[in-house]
């Protein structure tokens, strides 16, 4: 027996030192904590109100994640499984084998994530490349639709310069019986490089439910839908003009929600938006404005604002990009992602909104940076009940200090002033502004 413990172990050994030459491993990814104090924000909570003015109101909790990206193979193709896990401070008991647990004393818990799992590969002596497996995809419009989202299918890409292509075909969700009760989404994209200062897209997407996807409800409908096809053409353009950076996109949708012994409700929704980057003395400076059509009647056959992935998964906000930590998603958020516009479904009910921000960054040492941002956002239709447009006007600042090589430590706070759309019934307690502090320790390797 020991001699064939010692030939087992000679072939691991001679397997161990070959595994390099055949092929390439990485590692990559971050570990985060971020402690909270907010009278908005909740860990955990699946929606969260501007509360009346009551101190007990008041939150405080740590949440951490750890991600690491570990890819296998070589230049031509590579395997990629991306991994999570969500302990966050005091929450669970052991062995429970829920997400975002195994933080409470006891610790061990059956809660590792996949985020990612899919293998890239080229085709040799060719501009071609594919993705297939669960993976991140983005839309060309900043990610209103379906910004940063994890999906199971087959994207590729070709380039034939100054053309570039992308294709690509996702499962949202799969049903019980047949192909017609699936969730789908295809993708097809041409980006435009006549000069290296212009990039123009021409994108066209195709989202097709047969049943509420997992047998979610649409929430931009009242009505049960059973089947949604929506048609999204659009653009996106990004130039040069003087010392900024222009980008600028707009899509427009049309399609149907589909009932039986209902009438079909006509998709004819749009969205826009322009942002400009530039450098400013010392630092970086950005103005953003994005407009998303509404629906005033949320009862007729009409639906006039945009339908996006959100409505299946009952999260309707992916827009990031202008960093706000209140009014709109952020992509630093980990366990708690709770802006406003989830909780009151702005977007996702059909009111639609108009958003303007801006925001400023500088590095003031080697070791020491900070950004300071301003936004403001109103519903685009009211409707009947609503006392008001106004969703509210948001302040935030963080300054950073990088204490080593790619650890940093944060200080972040934000405060948002109420608009008219929270006014309150005569004797109702007004609600208290929301607001935001926290800090944030991330370290990337």
């Amino acid at each position: 027996m020991r001699k064939v413990l010692m030939v087992v172990f000679a072939v691991v050994l001679v397997a161990a030192f070959a595994l390099p030459a055949m092929a390439d491993t990485q590692v990559s990814g971050y570990y985060r904590a971020k402690g909270y104090i907010s009278n908005f924000k909740r860990l955990g909570a699946a929606s969260v109100n501007p509360d009346p003015d009551n101190i007990e109101t008041t939150s405080s909790y740590v949440e951490q994640r750890i991600r690491a990206k570990f890819s296998f193979g070589e230049e031509n193709v590579k395997a990629v499984w991306f991994a999570e896990l969500d302990p966050n401070f005091g929450i669970g008991n052991f062995q429970n084998g829920t997400r975002n647990q195994g933080g409470a004393l006891g610790a061990d818990s059956i809660d590792l994530e996949t985020k990612n799992l899919y293998v890239w590969f080229k085709v040799p002596n060719t501009t071609w490349d594919f993705t297939v497996g669960l993976q991140n995809v983005s839309d060309s419009y900043a990610g209103v639709l379906f910004g940063y989202a994890d999906m199971a299918g087959v994207f590729a890409n070709f380039k034939f310069e100054p053309v570039a292509i992308r294709l690509g075909w996702a499962k949202w969700f799969e049903g019980d019986v047949q192909e017609a009760d699936d969730a789908d989404l295809y993708v097809a994209e041409a980006k435009f490089s006549p000069t290296k200062d212009v990039k123009l897209g021409i994108n066209f997407y195709f989202v097709r439910d047969g049943d509420g996807g997992d047998d979610e409800t649409p929430t931009v409908v009242q009505a049960n839908s059973d089947k949604t096809y929506v048609y999204i053409p659009g653009f996106d353009v990004t130039f040069k003009a003087g010392p900024a950076t222009i980008n600028a996109f707009f899509l427009y949708e049309f399609g149907t929600f589909e009932s039986p012994g209902s009438p079909d409700i006509d998709i004819r929704g749009y969205a826009g938006d322009i942002r400009a980057d530039l450098n400013l003395g010392p630092g970086k400076f950005f103005i953003e404005g994005l407009y998303v059509s509404g629906d005033d009647n949320p009862t007729d056959d009409k639906f006039e604002s945009i339908f996006t992935a959100g409505d299946l998964v009952g999260s309707q906000d992916y827009f990031s990009r202008p960093d706000m930590q209140i009014l709109l998603s952020n992509l630093d958020d980990l366990s708690t992602n709770q802006p406003i516009t989830t909780n009151v479904n702005f977007q996702g009910s059909g009111r639609g909104i108009w958003f303007v921000g801006a925001g400023y960054s500088q590095k003031f040492t080697d070791k020491v940076s900070g950004k300071v941002g301003v936004g403001y956002m109103q519903i685009t239709e009211e409707r009947t009940g609503d006392r008001g447009s106004g969703v509210g006007t948001e302040i935030n600042a963080n300054v950073n200090y990088n204490i080593t090589k790619g650890l940093d430590f944060g200080l972040y706070g934000a405060y948002a002033f109420l608009g008219d759309f929270f006014d309150q019934p005569s004797g109702s307690p007004d609600l208290v502004d929301p607001y935001d502090l926290h800090f944030r320790l991330n370290y990337s390797f």
